[in-house]
């Protein structure tokens, strides 16, 4: 069963999480011992495209994040003091999330 994309057909989507489980199957694949030749040159194939994609997609995020950690496009935010009604509406938000089982914001280290 032939998945390649041909020249002059329309890519296929393809999250990259399904494209890269696709990619693992067919190195597992090819990795076995009796794999026909034929089939062994459209896996390769497919596998080509795919790595191709995948790359290009985590070169694309990695500009992404070198957008993120010179400040574009990032949400903003004002620190107010604790006294401020501000202030203890986000303290009241905490102890909602805490309720719920969730972290709230403030408890945990920031990794940046």
């Amino acid at each position: 069963m032939s998945r390649s994309v041909k020249a002059g057909q329309d890519p296929r989507p393809i999250t990259f999480e399904q494209g890269y489980e696709r990619l693992k199957e067919i190195a597992a694949r090819i990795d076995e011992e009796e794999v026909p030749v034929s089939e062994l040159c459209e896996l390769f194939a497919e596998g080509k495209g795919l790595e191709r994609a995948l790359s290009e997609y985590l070169e694309s995020q990695q500009g992404r994040l070198e957008e993120i950690e010179r400040g574009e496009g990032v949400a903003s935010f004002e620190i107010v003091s604790a006294s401020t009604p501000t202030a203890q509406r986000v303290t009241g938000a905490k102890e909602t999330a805490a309720d719920e089982g969730r972290l709230p914001i403030g408890d945990e280290e920031v990794p940046f």
